[in-house]
């Protein structure tokens, strides 16, 4: 079965949602993608609001993930309640608004897409990624779907790795967003 997803890590600022709106559409058109997620949580830096989120579904997302600044932004609050395709990092306490998972059904396909946040070296006291990503797998072992999709938003190369395989081969597929990349133009 050829099924193809496009993950698209971390949209920053105006410049981030300005290519999301120009380019999602003709990327997800010249990669095939069948399915579209995108890490939103910096649209407006630290943060998303209800309005970006809507401009970044509009523009061809099929589920946008959020991360350590989840909570930038306050009015995204009950938009995370009202709509079951914006996720929050499921290791946030269980009495925080909105998911952490969601299970789309895409014709004869099933597609469960889970959002973790790391732990190391990020400020949110977060549980366990790794006992959260059992339990929702476990939770998913009944009606299990044909994909299942991890955002691990985490800042250490290495926690994303030792979570890598520790899902290897329970997971379709697992990719980190946040981690900062240095660039030859950084000012010292």
């Amino acid at each position: 079965m050829d099924f193809r997803v496009l993950a698209v890590g971390d949209v920053v600022g105006n410049p981030g949602m300005d290519r999301i709106s120009r380019s999602l559409r003709k990327l997800k058109r010249e990669t095939g993608a069948d399915f579209v997620i995108v890490n939103g949580e910096n649209a407006s830096v630290v943060g998303m609001t209800p309005q970006q989120a809507e401009d970044v579904f509009d523009a061809g997302a099929d589920v946008i993930t959020l991360g350590n600044h989840t909570w930038g932004k306050m009015q995204i609050v009950d938009y995370l309640e009202d709509n079951r395709y914006i996720l929050r990092p499921a290791n946030y306490s269980g009495r925080m608004p909105g998911r952490g998972m969601g299970v789309y059904d895409c014709g004869p396909i099933r597609i469960a897409v889970i959002s973790l946040i790391g732990r190391r070296d990020l400020d949110w006291k977060a549980n366990d990624p790794f006992t959260t990503a059992d339990k929702l797998l476990a939770s998913l072992e009944k009606d299990k779907p044909t994909f299942t999709l991890v955002d691990f938003h985490a800042e250490a190369t290495s926690e994303k790795l030792a979570l890598g395989y520790y899902l290897d081969g329970r997971v379709s597929a697992l990719w980190g967003t946040h981690t900062h990349v240095p660039t030859a133009d950084a000012q010292i």
